[in-house]
């Protein structure tokens, strides 16, 4: 895993990749005020920062919905073109049926990143979501200023995503590893920290300036830390580390990615944290 260069990244950043309309936000983000929560966020997100950036869950149609967007679950099927199949596992452990961001490392490497990654007591006090980014979740990218949302649903969809205009992906059709779920309707779609944010804060990114936090919340390429998941899967994950939860049957690749974004950068460990991947990662399939 290539290592995080900040000095690398700066200027893009903050030209090629932040529009000019952002870039008093930079200032103002570095210590925002706590935003008020909707009652309806403070029951659904106690402990889950990113609701902002995918949209209140009000607005998601339910996995039983039987109305246009196609959503399989596995092991059957539901109105909509495409059907879920299971993949064959290896020990248990689910092969690589989805599409996973770029750089996740394998099996020996990331083995290897976790002994090295230091271990530290984890604290999130103080974090907010507006750290990594003020307001605006995702920045906006290339002379289309495209939203880093829409570049990633376009490259983890399985087929050519539609667009409409440039930017706004409007079908496609994406697994989820959280829960086994494809789906064609990207309403129903949540590009996923990995390592999440509030994780970031507490492993080391308090210290970081604005601009790499940024960059840690909109890695399209860097590090494997964004990835496409139903929207009610990662409201279950919310902001919990690999010791607490874990997507059943991707294991390994989930265990891998997460090991790669805190090698690549820099982050720590708690001993609980560090201990799980571990396990994981002994009994992967070489």
């Amino acid at each position: 895993m290539r290592p995080y260069m900040g000095s690398a990244i700066t200027s893009a950043l903050l030209t090629a990749v932040l529009p000019t309309a952002l870039l008093p936000a930079i200032a103002s983000a570095a210590a925002p005020s706590a935003r008020p929560e909707s009652p309806r966020q403070h029951a659904a997100a106690r402990n889950f920062d990113e609701l902002d950036c995918e949209g209140p869950e009000e607005d998601r149609l339910p996995p039983s919905d039987s109305g246009q967007g196609g959503v399989h679950q596995p092991g059957g099927t539901t109105p909509g073109p495409a059907t879920t199949t299971r993949a064959p596992t290896h020990g248990g452990l689910r092969a690589d049926a989805v599409k996973w961001p770029k750089n996740v490392p394998d099996l020996d490497d990331a083995q290897r990143m976790l002994r090295e990654l230091d271990v530290h007591t984890f604290d999130s006090s103080g974090f907010q979501r507006t750290y990594f980014g003020g307001k605006s979740c995702w920045v906006l990218h290339g002379a289309d200023k495209c939203p880093t949302r829409e570049l990633a649903l376009k490259a983890l969809s399985e087929i050519p995503v539609t667009l409409k205009g440039t930017c706004k992906v409007v079908a496609g059709r994406w697994h989820s590893a959280y829960d086994e779920m494809t789906l064609t309707n990207p309403l129903r779609v949540d590009i996923d920290h990995i390592v999440p944010l509030r994780v970031a804060w507490g492993s080391g990114a308090r210290d970081w300036p604005e601009y790499k936090r940024r960059a840690f919340a909109n890695d399209l390429s860097g590090s494997p830390q964004l990835i496409a998941v139903s929207t009610w899967s990662n409201r279950e994950k919310g902001d919990k580390g690999p010791e607490k939860w874990l997507p059943k049957g991707y294991e390994c690749m989930y265990s891998r990615a997460w090991v790669g974004v805190k090698d690549y950068y820099g982050l720590s460990v708690t001993n609980a944290e560090k201990n799980k991947l571990q396990q994981v990662l002994d009994h992967c399939p070489s």
